[in-house]
């Protein structure tokens, strides 16, 4: 062949069988290769199967040499204690309790002093007290015979005086304080002049 005639059309028809029958013979390797493959893994399983019975076997023995103690000796049951009887505590005596009515001692007495809101005016049969409060609530405002928050006003004695019911006791209260501590009830003491001695002229 001449050089000149494989650089033509003849050369490139050459090269297309090439590379044709390289890409055939690549997709053939491709199709057979899985069913080389098949026959491995079925040979593979064949060889596998005897391996995994002879595991199963050796668990079970190891299973029942355990379970059974088969390899040593065959265990001895031993009857477990019988327990202590328990002895019944002995019944208590029986105690008659008498009912013995108790008398209720009622209500407490009501308070010697008066310990309610302190009054603040009189007016006339109306009384006014002081409030724990503010605002309308600063000043309790009651005439005779009306009650609020635990407090009745009974009377009143004008110009200084009212008498009111509180905690079931009745007081008497004076508007205005007549007390003065600052004068003495009793006489202060007669100091003794021992100290002072008689001198003769």
């Amino acid at each position: 062949m001449d050089t000149q005639s494989l650089r033509g059309p003849l050369g490139w028809s050459l090269a297309s069988v090439v590379v044709i029958c390289v890409v055939v013979l690549y997709g053939a390797i491709e199709v057979v290769s899985p069913m080389f493959q098949a026959q491995g893994d079925v040979a593979s399983e064949s060889q596998t199967v005897p391996l995994v019975e002879k595991y199963n076997q050796f668990v079970a023995l190891d299973i029942a040499r355990f379970n059974g103690r088969s390899a040593f000796f065959n265990p001895i049951r031993i009857a477990p204690p019988t327990p202590p009887k328990k002895e019944e505590p002995p019944e208590p005596e029986e105690q008659i309790v008498k009912n013995e009515e108790v008398e209720d001692p009622g209500p407490p007495p009501p308070p010697k002093d008066y310990l309610g809101p302190p009054v603040i005016a009189i007016i006339g049969d109306e009384a006014w007290f002081r409030g724990s409060g503010s605002g309308s609530d600063a000043v309790i405002r009651l005439t005779a015979g009306e009650e609020q928050n635990g407090l009745k006003l009974v009377k009143t004695t004008p110009p200084a005086m009212v008498t009111v019911e509180h905690r079931r006791g009745i007081y008497d209260i004076d508007l205005f304080d007549t007390n003065e501590p600052f004068f003495r009830e009793d006489a202060p003491p007669v100091v003794q002049d021992g100290f002072l001695e008689e001198v003769e002229g």
